[in-house]
């Protein structure tokens, strides 16, 4: 049996407009033709937060501040004139606070078509009100983000330009545009990077072999290449533009694979590295050149000195015929000009080698007393001439502990026997010289050593020019020898050594000089040494010397000084050809081999002699006017066995000759 049918169910229903009014989400307010409040549904209460109650007989201007109240007097006109429209607006809620609605008004009209009222349909759009306020603000920081990154990036000095991953322009900036000559039109389409490049070759702007890398990125098919112009193969270098300009260009990869460049123009940069590199250069050839002019010039001033004093070292220790006293007084002169003469010349090749970095020191304990002891006995006849005394304070009893201190023991008396040298220069007819040690209390471990005279003594301006090389101070005392090299090489000597010197002084109260170095450790007393036993002179047994040497004067010169060694046959070659066959013929003792001689050195004679048998155990020792470190290195090197420079000392000839003459065979 069939069900009957169920009643039809429409909208007209009225518990379905009840329910439907009392469960939608949609505000529902009735008012009548004066905007007076004839109903509404808990919906739009719940909008308004107020009950029906409290809304009924109220105007809708009520329910609205003044900016609100001007819309609703807007669409209330165009609903007059048959205009009505859906319009946003914000309702005042009864605790103050405003509530975004969209209202769709409709007009409500009786049985007889006249119009009664209004229904307005109100729908709560807060959240897209607020989600648009959001958005709106998020747009507008954005935009300001990009004003702001934009005026940065057109601020910046470097050019910048950021591809995406596709390889395509997403940013840049003017200074870009500036260094690579781009026009903003090509990037304001943000096109691919190739574009830019193909522009660049077109425009013949990309230098070789930029340009061929350009070409290939561009033939290529594959991301490697283009990928390669990016910069990610070398993410830093430096290119070079037609105009002369040099670019360093950076590129940075981006976490999604894109890739930002850096255009730096570094043009100034580089010619201030190569101005650099130019002067350094020129630096060191002139320092080549001055080193050159000084060992060509230490060589030339040598050759003569080597005359100079060698024949007045032998005329001073001939003993027949003996010299009157006035011809001794005369050897003794030409013997101290020439000495001070090489003084100077060694000590303008110290202070030159102090500049270049190529002096070497090398520090041990040196005892205080014994080292002042020597630079007195070498000063003495200095001080006896002008009538100086000199005198030492706190000199340590015997057995007491002795001072030792860390230095140079060779340097250290060259720079004390520069400042007794000077006391006694720059003192006083028949005045003082005073030496003494002092323990410095402010710097303890250190001992400072003080030399003291009573000259003129030195103002303050006078003091602050004192250790310049080749300033005198002594312009009234114009007999007094020197150049102004010895302070400023004793300055470098003492830093070297880790030392310090300085001055105390006054006008008219004399001058102290004085040294600090640190103290070395005290060695334990040990047995005395034993006194050297006094070289023992050749054997009877004559021996043969060969000296080559292509200087008649020279060759004269150590005839003179080898007769002193009545033992010694001395054979003489004035060519390198001369001495090695003479040398074959009668192989001798010892061979005496100047460096400079014609044809070939005395460094390929010393080959020869080695390379042959018979003279390949003989030994050699060099005789020259070089003197430059790094002359005595290379025949330490090359194998001589021992060095004399020239101008020759005549206790050291001798002293050389006889011990190699003594060890006739050089070790093999």
């Amino acid at each position: 049996m069939r069900e009957p049918p169920t009643k039809a169910f429409t909208f007209n229903e009225p518990g379905v407009l009840a329910l439907l009014l009392a469960k939608t989400e949609q505000g529902f307010w009735l008012i009548d033709n004066a905007l007076i409040t004839l109903d509404a549904n808990p919906a739009m209460c719940r909008m308004l937060r107020t009950t029906r109650e409290a809304m009924l007989g109220r105007s809708i201007y009520d329910f609205v501040d003044e900016a609100n109240a001007e819309v609703f007097r807007h669409h209330v006109g165009l609903r007059a004139q048959g205009l009505a429209e859906g319009y946003e607006i914000a309702l005042l809620r009864a605790d103050g606070s405003l509530v975004d609605c969209y209202n769709n008004a409709t007009p409500v009209y009786d049985g007889s078509g006249s119009k009664v009222g209004a229904i307005g349909l109100f729908s709560d759009i807060s959240r897209q009100k607020h989600d648009q306020r959001q958005l709106a603000f998020t747009s507008q920081l954005l935009q300001q983000k990009s004003q702001v990154l934009e005026r940065t990036l057109d601020s910046l000095a470097q050019g910048v330009m950021s591809l995406d991953a596709n390889g395509r322009v997403n940013a840049y900036n003017h200074r870009m545009l500036e260094l690579l000559r781009l026009p903003e039109t090509l990037l304001a389409s943000h096109p691919p990077f190739a574009e830019i490049v193909r522009y660049q070759l077109q425009h013949a702007q990309l230098e070789e072999p930029a340009s061929e890398l350009a070409r290939h990125a561009l033939a290529g098919s594959t991301r490697v290449s283009l990928s390669r112009m990016m910069g990610q193969t070398h993410d830093h270098y430096r290119r070079r533009t037609v105009d002369g300009r040099v670019l360093e260009i950076a590129s940075h990869g981006a976490p999604d694979g894109g890739v930002v460049r850096t255009y730096t123009d570094i043009t100034e940069r580089v010619r201030a590295e190569e101005a650099l590199i130019t002067a350094k250069d020129e630096a060191e050839r002139a320092n080549r050149a001055k080193s050159e002019f000084l060992s060509r010039m230490s060589h030339e001033l040598r050759t003569p000195l080597n005359a100079i004093l060698g024949f007045g070292q032998l005329l001073d220790s001939d003993s027949e015929p003996t010299l009157s006293p006035v011809q001794k007084a005369r050897v003794q002169e030409l013997l101290r000009g020439g000495r001070h003469l090489l003084a100077l010349i060694n000590e303008v090749l110290d202070l030159a080698r102090i500049e270049a970095g190529a002096l070497q020191i090398e520090t041990t304990d040196v005892p205080v007393w014994p080292l002042l002891d020597e630079c007195l006995q070498l000063v003495a006849p200095l001080a006896e001439a002008r009538g100086i005394q000199l005198e030492v304070y706190d000199r340590p009893g015997a057995g007491a502990p002795m001072p030792h201190l860390r230095a140079d023991a060779t340097r250290l008396k060259q720079v004390l026997i520069n400042l007794l040298s000077n006391a006694v220069k720059y003192n006083r007819e028949a005045g003082t010289v005073r030496f003494w040690c002092e323990p410095m209390p402010a710097a303890p471990g250190e001992l400072r050593l003080c030399v003291r005279d009573e000259g003129p003594g030195l103002d303050a301006a006078q003091q602050q020019r004192l250790f310049t090389a080749f300033e005198r101070l002594d312009a009234r005392h114009g007999s007094v020898e020197g150049v102004g090299i010895g302070l400023a090489l004793s300055k470098s000597l003492m830093e070297l050594m880790g030392g310090q010197i300085g001055v105390a002084s006054e006008p008219g109260e004399g001058t102290t000089f004085w040294l600090q170095l640190p103290l070395g450790e005290v060695p334990l007393a040990g047995p005395a040494p034993e006194a050297p036993a006094e070289a023992s002179r050749v054997s009877m047994v004559r021996r043969r010397v060969l000296y080559i040497e292509d200087n008649e004067v020279n060759q004269l010169l150590m005839s003179g000084m080898l007769a002193q060694r009545p033992g010694i046959e001395l054979q003489l070659a004035s060519r390198p050809e001369q001495g090695l066959a003479m040398a074959a013929a009668q192989v001798p003792d010892l061979v005496l081999l100047d460096i400079q001689l014609p044809g070939f050195d005395g460094f390929e004679v010393l080959r020869r002699l080695r390379a042959r048998t018979a003279t390949a155990r003989v030994p050699v020792v060099a005789v020259s006017a070089n003197a430059m470190p790094s002359d005595l290195e290379a025949a330490r090197i090359a194998g001589f066995e021992a060095y004399l420079t020239k101008p020759l000392d005549l206790c050291r000839l001798l002293e050389t000759v006889d011990h190699w003459l003594q060890h006739p065979g050089r070790e093999a």
